[in-house]
């Protein structure tokens, strides 16, 4: 399994939160943009020292809907509250919400293609890959997750045969049926844990554009991009996210369960993701996780158990040849 985070992207002209922190608040208007930084300032000095653009995210979802916000959190609010005032639909962090939104969908709709086409072309011929399928297809490679919105392993897998859970239907086009090629198949498999910049849901169904379609299409509503803002929101409940998230635990349970995990760019901060890994390593204490990243060793003690112990470093920047060198020589135990 190839699992890529937002740092698999970074190479690519796509920035991770960290970057889009920086970025963002350059776009925006004057009293948005300060709006943003005292926000941030304010999660810091609530003890959130990294807090960054998706925190920000977080704070005017809430801020939006004070009465959805306090039903998401529940009983455990009077923990940190005495009060909560019972507010209407604040227009103002809506907006600032949609600019932000804006801005990210903007980004990732861009990338260094022929870039990104030529490193993984790199990547899947060079890298460890054990057993190949039919097709030169490797085993371990063969299914792909990602959580990342851009397109960049979407072009690169298109020549070569893959399925994403989208089928067509007339009508409509490319529709999620939640459908992915079965394990044994020569043939990959792409999963957007959190959406794509380029899913739309369309008269109530989940669609792939190669355009941004206006607010109807054929006479049908468009609701808007489907994409996960932010992460800690409850989006494993809903779909198309919790199909995504149930193929991705099925995944473990595959042929190709004895195959290493390879993670990366991946910082590890979303909890149904980490869940999965989580109950994967339950079942199969044998399970390796290899994570490649810039400071892979440092941030593993940033890790819950099991995922601490389980998980194995790889200190690298994916895009760079000697990550292809340092992941071949820890996988193979070099």
């Amino acid at each position: 399994m190839l699992f890529l985070g937002a740092g698999a992207s970074k190479p690519f002209g796509i920035p991770t939160m960290k970057g889009f922190t920086d970025e963002i608040p350059k776009a925006l208007k004057d009293d948005e943009a300060k709006e943003v930084y005292d926000i941030l300032g304010r999660l810091r000095g609530f003890g959130f020292p990294d807090a960054d653009i998706e925190s920000v995210m977080d704070v005017l979802t809430a801020r939006e809907d004070l009465n959805r916000a306090r039903r998401s959190i529940g009983p455990r609010l009077i923990e940190f509250v005495d009060n909560v005032p019972n507010k209407t639909y604040n227009i103002k962090a809506n907006v600032l919400l949609a600019s932000i939104k804006e801005q990210i969908e903007a980004r990732c709709s861009k990338a260094v293609f022929q870039q990104s086409d030529s490193y993984y072309e790199r990547f899947f011929k060079e890298a460890p890959s054990g057993v190949r399928l039919g097709g030169g297809v490797p085993a371990i490679y063969q299914q792909v997750f990602t959580t990342n919105y851009d397109l960049c392993i979407d072009r690169f897998l298109r020549s070569r045969g893959y399925g994403d859970g989208f089928e067509e239907k007339p009508g409509y086009g490319r529709v999620f049926t939640a459908t992915w090629p079965d394990s044994r198949d020569a043939k990959y498999a792409l999963c957007k844990l959190h959406g794509s910049v380029n899913w739309f849901e369309v008269g109530g169904l989940v669609t792939q554009h190669t355009f941004a379609p206006g607010q109807s299409f054929m006479g049908e509503n468009v609701t808007g991009r489907m994409m996960v803002y932010p992460a800690s929101e409850k989006y494993a409940l809903t779909t198309p996210y919790a199909e995504c998230l149930f193929y991705f635990r099925q995944s473990f349970m595959s042929d190709t369960w004895h195959e290493p995990i390879v993670v990366i760019g991946y910082s590890f901060r979303d909890p149904a993701v980490n869940s999965a890994f989580t109950d994967a390593i339950k079942a199969n204490p044998n399970i390796k996780i290899f994570s490649l990243r810039p400071r892979a060793s440092a941030n593993q003690y940033e890790l819950d158990e099991p995922l601490r112990s389980k998980v194995v470093p790889v200190d690298a920047e994916f895009g760079t040849d000697y990550a292809i060198e340092a992941l071949r020589r820890v996988v193979h135990g070099q």
